[in-house]
């Protein structure tokens, strides 16, 4: 959304000559960048609960069965979890896993493509309009 945003004054700025739009893109630009990067990209930290989901049953119509590309069994006792079981090869796993246990929510920091993605074209927009 900063990225977005950012964007917007930017072009707002280039056309309008407006100092304070200019002044504030610059501002979220440089906030992302010094806040929140990291070496895989920029991104904050996001506590989710969706993880307590990962037990839920998956609907499976009565009578139906059949196996997952890697191999695990689809039945009407399967969960999202069961049929999935290479998340448990994740390194990150355990904090899912001490969460679905009762334990804290876990804290994790995605580097989504899209909002990559939208976060280098802000910075290239306003790289090529105002510096």
């Amino acid at each position: 959304v900063a990225a977005a945003y950012a964007k917007t004054l930017t072009y707002y700025g280039a056309k309008s000559g407006d100092a304070k739009a200019k002044s504030t893109a610059k501002a979220l630009l440089d906030g992302m960048w010094g806040n929140y990067q990291d070496s895989l990209g920029i991104a904050v930290p996001e506590t989710r609960t969706d993880y307590s989901r990962f037990n839920d049953p998956v609907y499976v119509p009565s009578g139906w069965t059949g196996k997952m590309p890697n191999g695990e069994a689809i039945n009407s006792s399967s969960t999202f979890a069961s049929i999935r079981a290479f998340y448990k090869n994740d390194p990150a796993w355990s904090k899912v896993e001490a969460y679905l246990k009762g334990g804290a929510a876990p804290v994790f920091t995605y580097h989504r493509f899209w909002a990559q993605a939208d976060i280098a074209l802000a910075m290239g927009s306003y790289a090529e309009l105002l510096e």
